[in-house]
């Protein structure tokens, strides 16, 4: 992985104001960075944004945040502020040279050559406490939450720009969870803090977005969530249907089975997936653990119950 210090240069001119769009464009060219809305290269230019997304991360004078995708650095100058480090991970070469624009002034921030989806905070050098930020990538969001949530160790806290929708399914509201819901609320609490309308970027994305809070809190051990995600994801995949039909299919079609662990559960077989909470999709992995224990051992117990014949003495 290769590294661009964003080093303390002399310059006698002011900080360049990011929040103006035209600043942030004239930017974008001279570092030869094209803007493209298909790649989700859209810049905050919304000062209250950043300021709402650095209030709500609240990072201290001892700090370091990890900042995912810093762009041409509008929320990067934003943290520098008031973290003690940022350490910006930046995929895009063309926005490296952006940030040795616009950060050469803040000594505390480094930039960083990397992909957010492989690198882990000891890479960056980041103890545990971190905290992280980053305005996301759209088509990116679901494998990123993933890295950020299961990383040893997550950060203490994070806050991210996300798409309107994806902030609306993970801060659903119990009986309307998806399995992104599921798979991110078994790790962290998560807070959606507000909604930011497209006019806050260059250019303009054909979305809203959302401000999201997630605070790491393992609800689950690692053996008992992959066991809760492996029936949940086949399950999911006829979240239409009702349980019965879904735990059925994610049982290989044994349909007695499913009504059993179902109600071993204390689940109603009529119910969708989406209207399961976190502690009742425990419950029924816990049920199919279970009932897979005692076939497996009545299995066993026929296998070597049988007599042997005994030859009659003559």
């Amino acid at each position: 992985m290769g590294a661009a210090a964003a080093t303390a240069g002399a310059g006698a001119h002011a900080e360049l104001d990011l929040c103006n769009p035209a600043t942030a464009r004239a930017v974008a060219r001279r570092a030869g960075l094209g803007l493209k809305r298909s790649l989700g290269q859209n810049l905050l230019v919304d000062r209250a944004v950043g300021e709402a997304l650095v209030d709500a991360l609240d990072p201290g004078p001892l700090d370091e945040v990890y900042e995912i995708g810093p762009g041409i650095g509008t929320l990067t100058s934003a943290l520098s502020h008031r973290a003690a480090r940022v350490v910006a991970v930046e995929l895009d070469q063309a926005c490296l040279r952006a940030l040795e624009i616009t950060q050469h002034r803040h000594p505390n921030v480094v930039a960083v050559h990397g992909d957010a989806l492989r690198t882990t905070a000891a890479d960056l050098g980041l103890g545990p406490g971190y905290l992280a930020a980053g305005n996301i990538p759209y088509n990116l969001t679901g494998a990123l939450l993933q890295r950020l949530l299961e990383a040893e160790p997550p950060p203490r806290r994070a806050v991210l720009l996300v798409q309107r929708e994806v902030a609306a399914r993970l801060d659903a509201a119990a009986g309307d969870w998806s399995l992104s819901t599921l798979a991110v609320r078994s790790l962290a609490g998560v807070e959606r803090l507000g909604d930011v309308p497209p006019a806050a970027f260059t250019p303009v994305p054909a979305v809203h977005s959302s401000i999201l809070r997630l605070t790491p809190c393992p609800l689950l051990g690692p053996a008992e969530r992959a066991a809760v995600l492996a029936l949940a994801r086949r399950t999911f995949t006829m979240r239409r249907k009702t349980l019965r039909h879904g735990v059925t299919y994610a049982l290989d079609g044994d349909g007695l089975r499913a009504v059993a662990v179902l109600a071993a559960a204390g689940i109603d077989p009529g119910r969708r997936p989406g209207s399961l909470g976190l502690e009742e999709w425990r419950a029924l992995a816990t049920a199919v653990a279970q009932e897979g224990d005692r076939r497996q051992a009545g299995s066993a117990c026929g296998r070597s119950g049988g007599s042997s014949p005994v030859r009659s003495e003559e």
